[in-house]
C-alpha cells in the first residue's frame, strides 16, 4: 500500500511540473494611471503562450500600473497572466490594484529593475515575493535595509496578498539584484541577495511550500567593490552567476562583472572570475545574459555588445554588434540614441534587450544566442514597443533536480518536456528553422517534420535545425525528448502556404487581427498559425490613395503608424494573389 501512494505521489509530482510556464507573460511600459496620454505612454504585453513560441504583442494605453523601473510578472503554470508588482503596487487581471497591494513609495527615482522576484509555491494558486525598498545609508550609495517576503494567493479569477512585507533579512543590502535558483532537491528555492559595498552574500535556503527561511548560507567570495549591482544574471542549470556594476566618482569611473560558481546543494558561491571596464558608461544601464546553453555570457555596454566563452578561465570579450547610430524620436521633440541596455534571457530562447537611453520605444534581440560570435544574429532597434525602460526578470522556473545529489531524495527526477519553436525563412518560406526548447534534462531527440522524409536524431540539445519542405501544406511536426527517466512528444500543426477554406465560398481560414483600433503611431498585425508564401499589407486612405506597403509574416507584425495623420484607413492584406483581409482602422 505504502509502495502505491509513493507512486502516485510521483504521478502527481510529475503532472503538476509538466507546464512550468510562469515567465511567459512580459509588461513593461509607461500609462501613467489611466490618464489617456496619446503613445509611447501604455503599456507593452509580450505573450509567449503561443503556438510557434514566437510572442504576440499587445497595447493597453488605458492599464493603471506603471513599470517605472521595477517590473515582476507572473503567470500560472499553464502561462495565464495572473498580476504585476512594480515596487510599490501588486495589480491583478482585472487592471485592479490588489487588496492592500500598496508596498511602499512611488517616487520613480527610487524604482530600480530586479528590486523583486516572485516565485511559485508547491500549494495550489500560491505565489511567494521576495523584494526590496530604496534606502540611502549616509556615505554610501543607495541600498535596502531590508529583504522582505509576501505571500500572494491568485487564480485567474481572485488574487488577494495573504502576508506582506515581512522582514527575512536585516542589513545594509544591494538594492537591485535579488537572485532566486531552485534548489537541488527540485523543490525548494535559493535566494541570495549581498550586503552593499562588500563580499558578502546571504543565500537564503527557503520552503517551496511556506516560502520561509530554512537556513541562511552566508558566503565571502570575490572582491569587495564599493558599488551596487546593476544587473544579475543566472545560466540555465543555476550553476554560474554573473552580476554588472558600477562605480562612479569624480576622479574614478569604473564598471564591473563578476561571475561566481554556484552549489545548488549547498548554497556555497565559489571561484570568482572579474573584470574591470575602465570607462565608465555614464550613467547608462550595464547588462549580462547567459545564452540558453550556458555557453556563452552576454554583456551589453551602451555602444557595444559583447559575448564570452565561459569555457575560457580567463574573461576575453568578442564583439558580437556595435551600436548603429540609429536615433529614434522623443516625446515632446528631439531623438535620443537607442545604446544597449538591460538584457533578459525569454522563453522563445532569444535574449531581449531595451534601450539604456532616453526611456526609448525600441527592443533588441539576440535571435540565436546559442551560436558563436555574430552567427547569434543581433537585430537592433527591431520592434517597436510603448515607451519603457526596463524588462521583467525571472528565475528559470523549468528546472529540475540534481539527479544522483545527496538533496535528490524526494523522487522528483527530471522527465523531460519536449518544446520548440518555429521561425520561417524570409528569402525561402519552405524553410523552416526549428529551435529546440525542452527542459528537465533531455539527452536525446527525435525530429519528425510530418512530411514522410527521415526523421531527424541528435543527442545536441542546443541547436537550431532548417528543415526545408518541398512543397506547401499542413503539416504536423513531432519532437521527441528523452533520458534515462522518461520521455515525452511535442507535436505541432505548421500551414506554409495553404490558404485553406472552411466552406464553398472559399472564405479563408487564415486567422488575422489587427490592434489597435483605433491606433495611434503602432499597428499590430497579428498572423496566427500561419507560414505565408508571401503575404503583403497595403494601408489606403479612404481615396484610394496607397500609403504604404510591407511584408508580413507568421506571428505580431509591428508597423510604425507614427507619420500618419489622424483620420481612417483601409488595410488591405494579399496572400497568393487573393485578398485575406480588408479593415477599416481609424488613426487618432
Amino acid at each position: 500500500m505504502k509502495h502505491t501512494f509513493n507512486i502516485i505521489i510521483l504521478i502527481l509530482i510529475t503532472i503538476s511540473s509538466y507546464s512550468q510556464k510562469h515567465d511567459y507573460n512580459w509588461l513593461t511600459g509607461y500609462s501613467f494611471v489611466d490618464d489617456n496620454l496619446p503613445d509611447p505612454f501604455g503599456i507593452t504585453k509580450i505573450d509567449f503562450n503561443t503556438h510557434s513560441l514566437n510572442p504576440g504583442f499587445i497595447y493597453d494605453t488605458f492599464k493603471r500600473i506603471d513599470f517605472l523601473g521595477t517590473a515582476n510578472t507572473i503567470s500560472d503554470k499553464d502561462g495565464n497572466y495572473l498580476f504585476s508588482y512594480n515596487g510599490y503596487i501588486a495589480e491583478g487581471r482585472n487592471t485592479m490594484r490588489l487588496q492592500n497591494g500598496i508596498f511602499g513609495i512611488s517616487d520613480p527615482a527610487d524604482l530600480f529593475p530586479q528590486m523583486a522576484v516572485i516565485i511559485p509555491s508547491t500549494e495550489a494558486d500560491t505565489y511567494f515575493m521576495y523584494s526590496k525598498e530604496y534606502y540611502s545609508p549616509p556615505g554610501l550609495a543607495p541600498g535596502s535595509k531590508y529583504l522582505f517576503f509576501s505571500k500572494f494567493e491568485a487564480d485567474l479569477v481572485a488574487q488577494k496578498i495573504i502576508v506582506k512585507k515581512k522582514i527575512i533579512n536585516s542589513d545594509t543590502l544591494n538594492l537591485k539584484g535579488i537572485i532566486s535558483i531552485k534548489h537541488s532537491n527540485g523543490r525548494d528555492w535559493w535566494v541570495i541577495d549581498k550586503k552593499l559595498h562588500s563580499n558578502i552574500f546571504f543565500c537564503h535556503h527557503v520552503s517551496a511550500k511556506t516560502g520561509e527561511v530554512l537556513n541562511t548560507i552566508k558566503n565571502v567570495v570575490g572582491r569587495t567593490l564599493e558599488n551596487t549591482s546593476n544587473e544579475v544574471s543566472v545560466s540555465r542549470l543555476g550553476s554560474k552567476i554573473a552580476i554588472s556594476s558600477e562605480y562612479y566618482q569624480i576622479t574614478k569611473n569604473e564598471s564591473y562583472l563578476d561571475i561566481f560558481d554556484f552549489d545548488r546543494a549547498t548554497g556555497i558561491l565559489s571561484n570568482p572570475i572579474d573584470y574591470t571596464f575602465n570607462d565608465y558608461s555614464s550613467f547608462h544601464l550595464f547588462g549580462v545574459a547567459f545564452s540558453p546553453n550556458s555557453k556563452y555570457l552576454y554583456v551589453s555596454r551602451k555602444t557595444h555588445l559583447y559575448q564570452f566563452d565561459l569555457s575560457k578561465d580567463e574573461i576575453k570579450l568578442d564583439t558580437v554588434a556595435i551600436f548603429d547610430d540609429f536615433f529614434d524620436s522623443l516625446p515632446g521633440g528631439g531623438t535620443g540614441s537607442t545604446w544597449f541596455g538591460y538584457i533578459e534571457s525569454a522563453p522563445d530562447g532569444r535574449i531581449y534587450g531595451t534601450t539604456s537611453c532616453c526611456t526609448q520605444q525600441n527592443l533588441f534581440t539576440i535571435d540565436k544566442p546559442n551560436l558563436k560570435g555574430t552567427a547569434c544574429e543581433v537585430k537592433q532597434h527591431s520592434i517597436k514597443i510603448t515607451m519603457n525602460n526596463c524588462l521583467p526578470s525571472f528565475p528559470n522556473y523549468r528546472l529540475g533536480p540534481i539527479d544522483g545529489s545527496p538533496s535528490d531524495s524526494l523522487g522528483i527526477d527530471n522527465i523531460p518536456v519536449a518544446e520548440f519553436r518555429y521561425d520561417q525563412d524570409t528569402m525561402n518560406y519552405r524553410s523552416i528553422d526549428f529551435t529546440n526548447l525542452s527542459w528537465y534534462e533531455p539527452e536525446e531527440f527525435w525530429w519528425d517534420w510530418g512530411d514522410g522524409s527521415q526523421p531527424y536524431y541528435t543527442t545536441v540539445w542546443d541547436t537550431s535545425i532548417i528543415h526545408t519542405y518541398a512543397k506547401e501544406g499542413i503539416y504536423e511536426v513531432c519532437l521527441r525528448a528523452k533520458n534515462k527517466n522518461g520521455e515525452s512528444t511535442k507535436c505541432k500543426k505548421i500551414n506554409i502556404g495553404t490558404t485553406a477554406t472552411k466552406d464553398e465560398a472559399n472564405n479563408p481560414l487564415i486567422d488575422i487581427t489587427l490592434s489597435p483600433n483605433p491606433m495611434r503611431e503602432i499597428l499590430i498585425i497579428q498572423v496566427k498559425d500561419y507560414l505565408p508564401e508571401k503575404m503583403i499589407m497595403n494601408l489606403y486612405d479612404l481615396q484610394g490613395n496607397k500609403i504604404t506597403t510591407k511584408r508580413l509574416y507568421e506571428g505580431s507584425n509591428i508597423i510604425n503608424t507614427e507619420s500618419l495623420s489622424s483620420g481612417v484607413y483601409i488595410v488591405e492584406i494579399i496572400e497568393r494573389n487573393r485578398i485575406v483581409k480588408s479593415e477599416k482602422i481609424v488613426k487618432n
